[in-house]
């Protein structure tokens, strides 16, 4: 969870400065690890600007597809 807030912050203050591929980058990995990713999608669409928001998309195929994987590994374990 600190990685996750520290991302997040990290981000923000990235995206502030107008370091967009930097800021992108450590949303892209709070999102990676977050537990409702859906949510926290959402609100950063209604906070960042539609261009950034899509250059966070264009990036994220590559980091879900690294939680799709890791999610059925776990789900494999469970039975």
């Amino acid at each position: 969870q600190k990685f996750f807030l520290e991302e997040i912050q990290l981000g923000e203050e990235l995206l502030a400065q107008g370091e967009y591929e930097k800021g992108v980058d450590h949303l892209t990995n709070a999102i990676a690890v977050c537990g409702q990713p859906q949510q926290l999608l959402q609100v950063l669409q209604q906070t960042l600007p539609p261009p950034v928001f899509q250059m966070l998309l264009t990036k994220l195929p590559t980091i879900s597809q690294r939680i799709v994987s890791a999610q059925c590994l776990a789900e494999d374990d469970v039975e």
